[in-house]
Formats: C-alpha cells, sequence, structure tokens
C-alpha cells in the first residue's frame, strides 16, 4: 500500500487524501497547491503542508466507533453485574493490536496513512498540543 497524506484545504476547507510522492501537493479538489514534498526520506523533518517540525502518533480509528463500544460497554454492565467488562477490554486490546499507527502534524492535523512513522515520534502530548491549539488565546 502507498503512503497518504489526508489533510483539510486551506483553500477550498475541504477534506483532501493525495498519495505521497516527491512535488508539489495539490488539493484534488480545487486544483490549488496544498504543500510540496522535498525528499520522501524527509518526510517527518517538516510537514510538507504548514512546515511544523512537531508531529505526533496516533491509532487510524474512528473516534466515534470507539465511544460507541464504549457506551456499550458501560450499558451492559448492571445487566451483566459487570461480567462483560472483560470482554469490552478484550475487545479494546485487540483492536489496539490490530489498528495501524499513524503519524500526526500537531499544527494543520494532516496525518500520514500507510507509512512507517519515524522512531523518534511520540503519542500526544495535551501541552505541545495547546501550542498550536488554534481555539486557545
Amino acid at each position: 500500500m502507498k503512503g497518504t497524506i489526508v489533510f483539510r484545504c486551506v483553500h477550498c476547507k475541504r477534506l483532501c487524501e493525495v498519495e505521497v510522492k516527491e512535488g508539489v501537493i495539490p488539493c484534488p479538489s480545487c486544483a490549488m497547491e496544498a504543500g510540496k514534498i522535498e525528499r520522501i526520506d524527509a518526510l517527518f523533518d517538516r510537514c510538507p503542508l504548514c512546515q511544523c517540525r512537531q508531529f505526533y502518533l496516533s491509532k487510524d480509528f474512528n473516534q466515534g466507533l470507539g465511544c460507541l463500544i464504549l457506551a456499550a460497554g458501560a450499558l451492559l454492565v448492571p445487566v451483566t453485574y459487570g461480567l462483560s467488562l472483560p470482554l469490552f477490554a478484550l475487545v479494546d486490546w485487540l483492536l489496539y493490536k490490530r489498528v495501524p499507527t499513524i503519524a500526526c502534524c500537531y499544527r494543520c492535523s494532516a496525518f500520514f496513512r500507510g507509512l512507517a512513522p519515524p522512531k523518534h515520534l511520540k503519542p500526544f502530548s495535551h501541552h505541545t498540543g495547546l501550542m498550536y491549539d488554534k481555539t486557545s488565546p
């Protein structure tokens, strides 16, 4: 599988997914230039879209589905006297092991699928995330 970048275009505001290859990154929706990849081996030195130097690791899993699974587990606790908790913990663990890890940019929230993230990247840090939060004063 080829690597892809998923990002929100700054021009048309649409969610886009493009294949990772050297050269200009065009928005598939409005055809405007979204960024540029100089070298694929240096992809995680700077974000090709916003030039940010900081990335974090995340699991490529739908958060809405995760919340739904959590809610189902919580609703079943009184009915099963808590015996469903080990089952939901096992399902959670199996999903965690099977779902691939992706790299995400702190500033523009672009994420990179199908690529092996560098070893030096860490999971999301709330302190670092606050530095790039667009809603904080």
